[in-house]
């Protein structure tokens, strides 16, 4: 045992990292990535002008050719943008400069599992909602809560992941409005939500927004995000930014993709339809529940436990998320990525196949006396 370990924060000593066991598999469903990859054609365009850049010199501290770029696309003015390594460095920059041991994080359960990380990382207090029974926001209880708590940081996803929950912009307005400290909305999922409205939230001192490039616009291997927030807030979180921190292929890239919009438009309309068409094959299996989406991705339940129909899926070669684990109230639930239509065919023949052995499994130990 390293003496020196115990220099380090008692909550990050008893934490377990956030990880993901690499499995086998032939269509991958696990991480509500884009199904669709950047086109070949336009990636020996971009390779092509990339070799001719210089890779011996530090990329912008500020990733201003981006921010500038995003600010147009965005209608937004760029002083109201920072540009980071995914959207996760994004929300670790907001938590190292808002939370402390006498603070007090508010996040809405079951949720994605990094704010709960980022706050123990803070050693801060951690306040948890639970979501309502049909997995809807809780508006009520959140406004009660501010009521009653000064809460520096309240952090929600919308759409939510893994459940698919979404707010409305009434409802985001009312907490907004209600809340005591700052309020992170975390908006991975956003361009499949079907709103594209910021102008009401232009001029709101405590919201801060987070999105991505790695879902809809389909980059998750480069690693960008952004955040909106008012300049102020912008300030200080570039004050804990590391300089350089986006590196110059996946600016380079990020900032192709926006002059070639139409292409991630085109894939997202194509992913919402499969994802209706998805739902529908999906409903139809026996013992299968979804829950609807407004993500790229559907939670679903099952009567079995989540690890045998895990298994049993990748024994075709389909990878699902486990989320079995993440909370209490996930148990025998998985997530599933909206993918291509021939990789939800495959799902779909797979879901049947396990479902059908799952239940005769059960109907045979049944008959034998077994429990």
């Amino acid at each position: 045992m390293n003496k020196f370990l115990k220099i380090i924060k008692a909550s990050v000593r008893e934490m377990s990292p956030y990880q993901l066991k690499e499995r086998q598999h032939q269509i991958k469903l696990n991480q509500n990535e884009s199904p669709y990859d950047v086109p070949n054609w336009l990636k020996k365009e971009i390779l092509e002008e990339f070799c001719s850049m210089s890779w011996n010199r530090y990329p912008s501290f500020a990733s201003e050719k981006l921010k500038m770029r995003l600010s147009e696309y965005l209608q937004i003015e760029p002083q109201r943008l920072l540009v980071g390594s995914g959207s996760n460095e994004l929300l670790q920059i907001l938590f190292s400069i808002v939370l402390t041991k006498c603070k007090k994080l508010l996040i809405v359960a079951p949720t994605f599992l990094i704010y709960e990380k980022l706050g123990k990382v803070a050693e801060t207090e951690i306040i948890q909602i639970e979501l309502k029974k049909d997995w809807s926001f809780p508006i009520g209880d959140i406004l009660q809560t501010f009521n009653q708590d000064h809460i520096d940081l309240c952090v929600i996803s919308s759409p939510n992941s893994p459940t698919g929950s979404f707010l409305t912009n009434h409802e985001t307005d009312q907490i907004i409005d209600a809340c005591p400290g700052l309020i992170v909305l975390d908006e991975a999922y956003h361009e499949f939500s079907g709103t594209n409205d910021l102008s009401i939230r232009n001029n709101v001192e405590n919201l801060i927004i987070t999105r991505t490039f790695s879902k809809a616009i389909g980059l998750a291997g480069l690693r960008i995000g952004y955040m909106m927030a008012h300049p102020s807030l912008i300030e200080e979180a570039n004050k804990a930014k590391l300089p350089a921190n986006l590196n110059i292929f996946s600016e380079f890239v990020a900032l192709k993709l926006l002059d070639h919009i139409d292409l991630v438009h085109k894939n997202i309309q194509n992913v919402l339809a499969e994802g209706e068409r998805l739902y529908q094959r999906l409903v139809k299996i026996n013992n299968v529940t979804v829950f609807p989406s407004k993500g790229n991705f559907f939670m679903i339940e099952t009567p079995y436990a989540a690890s045998i129909v895990f298994e049993g899926l990748l024994k075709f070669g389909v990878l699902v998320r486990d989320i079995s684990k993440y909370h209490p109230r996930l148990q025998n639930k998985l997530r599933i990525t909206i993918g291509t239509p021939s990789e939800n065919d495959g799902l779909v023949k797979a879901l049947e196949t396990v479902m059908s052995e799952a239940a005769n499994k059960i109907h045979f130990d049944s008959y034998n006396g077994k429990s």
